[in-house]
């Protein structure tokens, strides 16, 4: 048996075509009237906890009292930077050998052609900053 072929090489015989045409469709929560409603909701809340003598409970530690939350997952390593070099009696001074720029422009240029390109400063690695 000989597997189906889409219509007219057209998966769907064109749907998801068209579908597309349209664009994404709106979420039933993207409406006025859900706005609306849920804004009556809060002001008929805040108006029967002001009537008890009471205000309404917005956020959690009002809600739950007494209760933590689990701390928030972190999925990054903290980092440790680590000098390259031991630092020097200058350390935390401009670097002496790029003047604090961090590097140098080198010019390469020949034949009437300018090159140049930027050149890291290898004692400071590239940050000015003597150590």
């Amino acid at each position: 048996m000989t597997p189906t072929r889409p219509m007219n090489g057209r998966g769907y015989g064109g749907m998801e075509d068209d579908d597309n045409r349209r664009g994404p469709e709106r979420d039933e929560t993207d409406t006025d009237l859900f706005r609306q409603l849920v804004g009556h909701l809060v002001a008929d809340g805040d108006g029967r906890a002001a009537a008890a003598g009471r205000q309404a409970r917005r956020t959690f530690a009002e809600m739950t009292p007494g209760t933590t939350r689990q701390p928030v997952l972190l999925l990054t390593r903290p980092l440790t930077f680590t000098p390259t070099a031991p630092a020097g009696p200058v350390a935390g001074r401009q670097c002496t050998s790029c003047q604090g720029a961090g590097g140098r422009t080198v010019d390469t240029s020949s034949a009437g052609v300018t090159r140049q390109h930027w050149q890291s400063c290898t004692p400071c690695g590239g940050t000015g900053v003597a150590r």
